[in-house]
């Protein structure tokens, strides 16, 4: 064959795969306009899908502010939750690496645990049972002021963590919480002086050039936020309430990101550390520690767990994945070794989770090729999506139905349930009665109360979408205290 003959098939053959690639694209945009149109309640989507060098595809669809019509691109931060976990396991490594701390060392042998007097409970147990779920001790109090309102001194949660962590009835078996990532940054802010958030920073982001992650929500440029949504009516879904700051952002999900960052971190792993670390400390922070069920959310064939990271299957294929949700977000990191891809999927409403895990299944059967499975995905989209949102809108009419038939059952004047609230464990709830509706506050937590039929008690939705419900305790026609989340909160005044 001649060189010009050589030179015009190796153009045919590159021209034929940019057909190829255009047609894959093209395929996956149309699939998530459609699931985007389907859901009909999803503000917006980000995804990206890499390979160690190259980005094979980085979109957005939609708007980071619903109402304003304000779009949402791929330099749009979104919240990512417990996704937090993998990063946080990863510093773990790094740390280990630098002789900082030693994975498999008792949590005894650290501060603050081997300060404290009360040390019975937090016994064979080391770091690695702090990061893959299996240390067998837990806190009912903590998640509640950590995560949501914000209301606790550094020395008020060393406190419950002494006082109130508790071990499980199961002992030492995997049980997914929050608390031991909690658990892991007390430590490192004790012994190290460093808190989790400038270590990631240190460690992580500058190295890897992640310029828009953080651990801090108050440097996320406002206009750059995309915001959190709620609601499953069309034309009724709103920004929440609830939106994070920094008192808010904790070592088992306190990170925002952008769609760009996501895809460096991916490559990162599958580039199995790029230069910037070790191999094989990287390999090591997604080596499955515990055998570990993930049958929540049956994306992928979850069977153990890391230091951060889920260990599953997709396809008959090793995938190492991580979802995040909370009120207003859903975030998915995942990537498979042997197949050379990963991705990053993140949406801005705490109902996106379904319309993410459909597009995650989509896109990765339509890049390695399973087409059978890509048809399937396209009839679910046209099947179940429209049936599952019927039937969380018949839910909430349902809900809001029988909130509405409830009245009032209160032996004294509203006025007189009002004031403020303290609880040494949970922290304090003011309650406020204004333009004839009780006005509850917690923290960085608000929201209106509505009746509830046994006397003296009242339902709140402080977190949205979850209810729980408020005791009054009466004595000689005065309220002295009440009773949230099963502990008693003393009336201040």
């Amino acid at each position: 064959m001649t060189k010009q003959a050589s030179f015009f098939c190796i153009l045919f053959l590159n021209s034929l795969k940019l057909l190829a690639q255009a047609d894959t694209t093209q395929m996956l945009n149309s699939f998530i306009q459609n699931t985007l149109e389907t859901s009909e309640i999803v503000p917006s989507i980000s995804i990206a899908i890499v390979s160690d060098k190259d980005v094979l595809y980085q979109e957005t669809f939609g708007y980071a502010n619903w109402e304003k019509q304000q779009a949402a691109t791929n330099q749009s931060v979104y919240y990512i939750a417990s996704c937090t976990k993998a990063f946080t396991g990863l510093v773990a490594h790094i740390l280990a690496e630098e002789g900082s701390i030693d994975l498999n060392a008792p949590i005894l042998d650290y501060k603050p645990f081997k300060d404290f007097k009360r040390k019975e409970v937090f016994q064979h147990i080391n770091i690695m049972d702090l990061l893959s779920h299996q240390s067998g001790i837990d806190n009912p109090y903590l998640s509640f002021r950590l995560a949501y309102t914000g209301d606790y001194t550094h020395s008020e949660i060393l406190k419950l963590i002494e006082e109130e962590t508790q071990r499980n009835e199961a002992g030492k078996a995997f049980e997914y919480t929050n608390y031991g990532y909690y658990l892991f940054d007390y430590l490192l802010q004790a012994e190290l002086g460093q808190s989790w958030k400038n270590l990631l920073d240190e460690k992580l982001f500058q190295p890897l050039g992640m310029e828009n992650s953080t651990a801090f929500a108050s440097k996320v440029p406002t206009e750059k936020l995309a915001l959190p949504h709620s609601g499953v009516f069309e034309g009724k879904v709103n920004v929440s309430p609830l939106q994070k700051n920094d008192s808010l952002m904790h070592a088992a999900g306190g990170l925002m990101s952008n769609i760009e960052d996501a895809a460096k971190f991916l490559q990162f792993y599958l580039g199995k550390g790029k230069g910037v670390y070790p191999e094989d400390l990287v390999e090591n922070s997604f080596q499955q520690q515990v055998d570990a069920k993930h049958e929540y959310v049956r994306v992928f064939d979850g069977k153990g767990y890391a230091s951060g990271w889920r260990i599953g299957e997709f396809e008959k294929e090793k995938i190492v994945y991580h979802f995040g949700g909370y009120t207003g977000y859903f975030a998915h990191y995942s990537f498979i070794p042997e197949k050379n891809m990963g991705m990053a999927i993140f949406t801005n409403t705490d109902m996106g989770m379904t319309a993410a895990n459909l597009i995650s299944k989509y896109a990765y059967n339509l890049y390695l090729g399973n087409n059978r499975e890509v048809r399937r995905a396209e009839r679910i989209l046209h099947g179940k999506i429209p049936k599952a949102l019927a039937k969380q809108r018949k839910a909430q009419l349902d809900h809001e139905q029988k909130l509405a038939e409830r009245t009032w059952n209160l032996s004294l004047p509203k006025e007189q349930f009002a004031g403020i609230y303290h609880s040494e464990k949970l922290g304090s709830v003011e309650i406020q009665y204004l333009d004839e509706q009780f006005v509850i506050t917690a923290g960085c937590l608000k929201t209106v109360a509505t009746p509830f039929p046994i006397a003296n008690t009242m339902r709140v939705e402080l977190v949205p979408g979850s209810g729980t419900i408020i005791g009054f305790d009466i004595h000689d026609g005065e309220v002295i205290s009440l009773f949230h989340q099963r502990e008693p909160f003393v009336k201040l005044k």
